[in-house]
């Protein structure tokens, strides 16, 4: 397992790392991450499971496929890639300007934005898109372009004043899975301006009650979280689920990012049932 916990994102973590790590969930997670990963027939996968109140993680998986088969611990846990994730991150940020409520209604149309030069694409674009939907709807639906144009109203689109407010909440660089997780712990530990983030909070326990996060709904306690899928340059995806529990009194946040080579590709699907399965074990 120490081989394992050598894929950290930082070497700053290596100490709290290798001291707060439950070697009997380290196991089970990688139990249960490696089974998806053989189903999927997938690339890479990660898992980290960290205590909501501290910030310690318990458990830190990194596991990719060797000689077309076998999955063995990563060899760079920390490499950087462009998440989608960042969806409720964003919304809280908008949310914080005062100008954005998650009962706003946006229109989202046929599924297809086209903006300064750039195509905005939603998952569901090919079967005629949402039409108009609140912005917490959108969160649940891991709706690009409702998150954009809440983004267009409250900076102007992804704008220097959006990375400004990112700046005065605390978050910098989000780059990596372990950057990812701290940013949804500080969420569940109420880290931000307390009425947002009630509204936001309640926001990731609709995603898994109503939206494209139900795979990881778990019938022993209450999830919230956010689902992300998304394409790579070389025609990859990478699917995703981030959240915590239990939603109303969060104890861990945990984050699954799988990395496979064709579709089909839900982070919903099948991050979010991995998620499900750790948290039922821990449970």
């Amino acid at each position: 397992m120490i081989t394992m916990i050598a894929c950290n994102s930082t070497k700053q973590k290596d100490t709290q790392t290798s001291t707060t790590i439950d070697s009997t969930l380290q196991v089970k997670a990688t139990s249960i991450l490696e089974n998806k990963q053989t189903e999927l027939n997938a690339l890479t996968g990660q898992v980290i499971i960290m205590k909501v109140q501290t910030g310690h993680i318990k458990a830190m998986v990194g596991l990719e496929r060797k000689d077309g088969a076998n999955y063995l611990p990563c060899e760079n846990f920390s490499q950087a890639y462009e998440s989608a994730l960042m969806h409720p991150i964003s919304i809280l940020a908008a949310l914080e300007t005062g100008k954005v409520k998650l009962t706003d209604t946006v229109d989202v149309g046929d599924g297809i934005y086209i903006c300064k030069g750039d195509t905005i694409k939603d998952h569901n674009w090919h079967r005629g898109g949402y039409g108009k939907i609140t912005i917490k709807q959108g969160l649940a639906s891991s709706s690009d372009i409702a998150v954009y144009k809440a983004m267009e109203i409250a900076f102007n689109g992804y704008t220097q004043a959006y990375y400004d407010q990112l700046k005065d909440m605390g978050i910098s660089n989000l780059d990596t899975p372990l950057q990812i997780l701290t940013t949804y712990n500080s969420i569940a530990n109420n880290k931000n301006n307390q009425a947002n983030i009630d509204s936001l909070k309640q926001a990731l326990e609709y995603v898994v009650t109503d939206g494209l996060g139900q795979p990881a709904k778990s019938d022993k306690v209450q999830i919230a979280g956010e689902t992300g899928t998304i394409q790579l340059e070389d025609g990859s995806y990478i699917v995703e689920f981030c959240g915590y529990f239990p939603a109303n009194a969060p104890q861990y946040s945990i984050i699954v990012s799988i990395h496979k080579k064709e579709l089909p590709a839900s982070g919903g699907l099948m991050a979010g049932d991995v998620f499900r399965q750790i948290v039922n074990h821990m449970i």
